[in-house]
């Protein structure tokens, strides 16, 4: 659960025992399974993990966007502005999609339709949820890319994603999520196809676009040094579920999950022996296990060196350790709960 020290009024998003599952003829493949967190006001939230651990699960949960068949939330709910998203018609969570909550999605050459030109994509967002005609849009669209310092803004209107290098489709991106003053931004490895040097742009921008817009971002990555610059709190997950969360010194200075200490262990540092090929990075042992065939008690235990028998017998529930501080795991968390 939640931790209830503070009001769900005073929160942006709530998500509460969230569970989105996948029916398959190997199994059900539990992608997100009892995950509960809240979002503030113009605030940056990490959210990370492993590759498949259920982070753009989560996300796509948030926007009604797991296709069924084969995936469906079979529980939980999802609160925003004072509604449940998960009960909402069809027409009213379209109006809120791309309105009051935007995604920037990882690939843009996948997310952006290549035969519209970029104006036409960008306009679209205005037309739909602010009533404007096609030349207002148009408009609009040319301000957007200007404010995220694309050159010749009239120009690039006319023209098609693939005559953008990677850079400037995410930008393109990023302004389609921005048109309409979002409450809340879902990025989901907003920056994963581009070089550091571009990262770096991209994410300055955004969030200098967060801060004068005050929108929240719901920040999907695995790259933890992002995490560490830009969010102020992060969410640690694996297997579907929430191992970890706590304001980002904290996490940084003083991790308690396993997993995360193997997270952050695994991270090369600057002047190490380690970052300048002496010798091997740390790794956590062992593969993340499938999600449809997890083991019993702990998912983290086979990859644990501090495993007890408690670990392999039964799940740990996620304890409020601290205010703002929460974590599953029996060495951390007995005599908490």
């Amino acid at each position: 659960m939640v931790s209830p020290t503070t009001s769900v009024n005073s929160h942006l998003l709530t998500i509460e025992n969230l569970r989105t599952y996948f029916y398959l003829p190997e199994g059900t493949v539990q992608a997100v399974d009892d995950v509960s967190f809240r979002v503030r006001k113009a605030e940056i939230v990490g959210l990370v993990g492993e590759s498949g651990c259920g982070k753009s699960v989560t996300a796509l949960s948030i926007l009604g966007l797991i296709p069924w068949p084969p995936g469906r939330i079979v529980g939980g709910r999802i609160i925003f502005q004072g509604s449940d998203l998960t009960r909402l018609p069809p027409q009213k969570l379209r109006d809120i999609r791309g309105n009051k909550i935007s995604m920037i999605f990882q690939e843009p050459m996948t997310s952006l339709n290549p035969v519209y030109t970029l104006g036409h994509q960008i306009a679209e967002v205005y037309m739909e949820h602010q009533a404007v005609s096609k030349k207002e849009a148009l408009n609009r669209a040319k301000d957007m890319l200007d404010k995220l310092r694309i050159p010749a803004p009239a120009k690039r209107i006319y023209e098609y994603p693939h005559n953008l290098s990677g850079g400037m489709r995410q930008r393109v991106m990023i302004a389609m999520a921005l048109a309409c003053n979002p409450q809340l931004i879902l990025a989901d490895e907003p920056t994963t196809a581009l070089d550091v040097t571009i990262q770096a742009q991209i994410l300055e921008l955004t969030v200098e676009l967060q801060r004068s817009l005050s929108t929240s971002i719901l920040l999907i990555t695995h790259n933890l040094g992002i995490v560490a610059e830009y969010a102020q709190r992060v969410i640690v997950m694996y297997a579907g579920k929430i191992v970890e969360e706590a304001p980002v010194i904290q996490i940084f200075e003083e991790p308690l999950h396993p997993y995360t200490i193997g997270l952050l262990n695994s991270i090369p540092k600057l002047g190490s022996k380690a970052a300048v090929g002496k010798r091997r990075l740390s790794e956590i042992p062992g593969m993340v296990p499938s999600l449809n065939d997890l083991p019993q008690g702990c998912s983290f235990h086979p990859r644990c060196a501090a495993a007890r028998s408690v670990c392999r017998a039964n799940e740990p529930e996620i304890v409020e350790i601290s205010p703002g501080r929460r974590v599953a795991c029996w060495a951390v968390t007995d005599g908490w709960s």
